[in-house]
């Protein structure tokens, strides 16, 4: 499975390398931010012999009942379009990088893919996964969710069975405790919200008309890359946003990010479609609160070959005007050609990290998008990292956690490394090889337009849920941890 692109605030795709000991970060205060690194293996063996590896981490949560556990959820399988195959859920502890347990489930052969494309945690410490399924007799786009608890044990499986033809894009637990799911189509989308007893409050459907918005669906060039999975928020009156790229398909035609809000009640508010100037076809779109009255909506183009470049970030006022636009112009040449994973804000900056082949780098943006630090994070030996990875600031402790999927072969990911950095982005590894490349971020022109190309809306079904067998699988796990100064 591809995924690329630039921003994120966290590790990301193609080819990071693994660290060597050095000094430590944080401006060397290890006793406030005992920072490490951590790679883990994890063995599994498919029926047949075949290694069974997972293909990108799409949750990374905080337990609020056990400050020094985090959750990590990973899809799992090689390739998203021919051999996706159910999810990874892992514990991990916080502050020495150690793993307490890995699950892997995934269902019968009759689903010829089972792609998780996001994840959520609730204020009970259950993890919502969210995802897609295309059966062996060409039923495609069937959503999925999952409910497991903090231990990894599935309290709850089912399929949307009358949401057809679509996949999912984002799972999100409002302030309430209901649950939001995010599906788009070629020819519109959905968002639904749901009780956590999984009873509908609402579903609102958005159609097109002879208007394709969905260009990374499997039927436009056999495109494998993924869905956006954080492209979707609350904020604090109740409004949900979500966010998506729309491409027309058309080489040399422009790429667009539609963002649409709806009030608590599922009413669309506006549709907005944000064009950034002289940019092409663009994936994956990734959307955050910004702090009070703010979004941050970022993006990065895709040129051909699906391979990432400019990427840009667009701030935007809760009625969808623009405050701010930053990016890498297009005219000139990008430092940073991976993918975007996730952007997250913490302490009123941004974080983003970019992986690529041998270099993976960590920059801090400051509330008006301009570049407060960039640190290379990672030093010359390639261990063959070719998947993305999430990404969490955890205020207890006051760190930046990055974690990326890495593997020895191209599409394969065997385990994944856990990076605890202080709050500048500074991790403990300082033996690099080369600085981090600049990212010359300048003021973009980005147009804003009432998105008039969609057509109906209309409220959806309650959903029918099917109910779903995952099967459970034996994992192995090994790891190597380094401490920082040691």
């Amino acid at each position: 499975m591809n995924r690329h692109l630039v921003l994120a605030g966290l590790i990301l795709l193609c080819a990071c390398k693994k660290h060597n000991p050095g000094t430590s970060g944080n401006n060397g205060n290890n006793s406030k931010v005992p920072l490490y690194f951590k790679d883990i293996r994890i063995n599994e063996t498919n029926v047949d012999g075949s290694v069974a590896p997972f293909q990108h981490a799409i949750g990374y949560f905080q337990l609020k009942s056990d400050p020094n556990t985090q959750i990590m959820v990973a899809s799992r399988g090689t390739q998203e379009l021919n051999d996706a195959r159910g999810f990874r859920i892992a514990s991990v502890n916080k502050t020495t990088g150690t793993v307490n347990w890995v699950k892997s489930f995934d269902l019968p052969d009759s689903f010829m893919i089972q792609l998780v494309t996001s994840a959520t945690i609730d204020n009970s410490d259950n993890v919502w996964v969210a995802g897609h399924s295309f059966a062996s007799t060409g039923v495609a786009g069937i959503l999925f969710l999952t409910e497991l608890d903090k231990t990894g044990n599935i309290l709850w499986s089912g399929s949307l069975s009358n949401y057809q033809g679509l996949r999912a894009y984002s799972v999100l637990v409002l302030q309430n405790g209901d649950v939001a799911l995010f599906a788009k189509g070629i020819g519109g989308l959905s968002i639904l919200r749901l009780s956590p007893g999984r009873q509908l409050v609402w579903s609102t459907m958005i159609q097109y008309n002879n208007t394709p918005i969905d260009d990374d669906f499997y039927g436009n060039n056999n495109n494998t890359l993924s869905p956006e999975n954080h492209a979707m928020v609350e904020t604090a009156d109740g409004s949900i946003y979500v966010a998506t790229t729309s491409n027309s398909g058309v080489t040399g035609a422009p790429g667009s990010d539609r963002l649409y809000r709806l009030d608590a009640n599922g009413n669309l508010q506006f549709a907005k479609v944000y064009t950034a100037a002289g940019v092409g076809v663009v994936h994956p779109v990734q959307l955050l609160n910004a702090g009070a009255g703010n979004l941050l909506m970022a993006d990065q183009a895709v040129t051909s070959g699906n391979v990432f470049a400019f990427p840009y970030f667009i701030k935007l006022s809760l009625d969808g005007s623009i405050v701010a636009s930053r990016g890498v112009p297009v005219s000139m040449a990008s430092p940073a050609r991976d993918q975007i994973n996730e952007v997250i804000s913490y302490q009123g900056n941004f974080s983003l990290s970019t992986c690529g082949n041998l270099q993976f780098n960590t920059y801090i943006l400051d509330p008006n998008l301009n570049l407060k630090t960039s640190i290379e994070t990672i030093a010359a030996e390639d261990i063959g990292t070719d998947r993305g990875g999430i990404s969490l600031f955890d205020t207890a402790t006051n760190s930046l956690y990055y974690l990326c999927n890495f593997a020895g072969n191209f599409g394969e990911s065997n385990g994944f490394e856990v990076t605890r950095n202080g709050p500048d982005g500074k991790p403990c590894i300082t033996t690099y090889v080369n600085p981090p490349d600049a990212l010359l971020l300048q003021d973009i022109q980005v147009t804003v337009i009432a998105d008039s190309a969609a057509k109906t809306v209309t409220a959806g079904p309650v959903p029918v849920f099917t109910p779903l067998n995952w099967q459970p699988h034996n994992v192995v796990v090994a790891s190597t941890v380094v401490v920082c100064g040691q």
